[in-house]
């Protein structure tokens, strides 16, 4: 029993000593920098903001403003979410996302259907139409409403 109680501190600490010798996780990778035309839509979205330019005219829907982005910018996309959620690139984590790429939600309801769409800024933020008439607005991703809803992302700008 006296050689039993004897280990036990010592097993004890080897616990706390192990995790120290792990090998360190490997650094992920800064993103490449944006492309021009990335930078480009992300410039022609806030430019829809009504603090910007009250004089653009108010897209019907959330698929009209990112339409009417990536259309100044040369882009066409279809008209409906559910038809653009079917082009480009799919991206694999949120964290893998750059400037310019597509983000997915269902709508208010919930489900997995897509039912809205939104562009990618930075730092965790998009632009979008939340609501027809509403306007144009910026939220983050990170808003309990949006990470319930979030459903995928596609880049369609390389």
């Amino acid at each position: 029993m006296a050689r039993i109680a004897a280990r036990v501190p010592a097993a004890v600490a080897a616990l706390f000593i192990l995790p120290a010798c792990a090998a360190p996780r490997p650094r992920r990778e800064p993103p490449p920098p944006p492309p021009p035309l990335a930078k480009a839509v992300v410039r022609t979205a806030r430019a829809y903001l009504p603090e910007e330019d009250g004089g653009r005219p108010t897209p019907a829907d959330c698929s009209d403003f990112v339409g009417r982005v990536f259309r100044e910018n040369g882009i066409r996309l279809p008209r409906t979410s559910e038809d653009m959620a079917r082009l480009g690139k799919p991206i694999a984590s949120t964290r893998d996302l750059r400037m310019g790429d597509l983000l997915f939600f269902s709508g208010s309801s919930g489900g997995r259907r897509v039912g809205h769409v939104g562009i990618y800024v930075n730092n965790r933020i998009f632009i979008h139409q939340a609501n027809p008439g509403e306007g144009v607005r910026m939220e983050s991703l990170e808003s309990a409403y949006y990470r319930r809803h979030f459903l995928k992302a596609r880049r369609v700008i390389d």
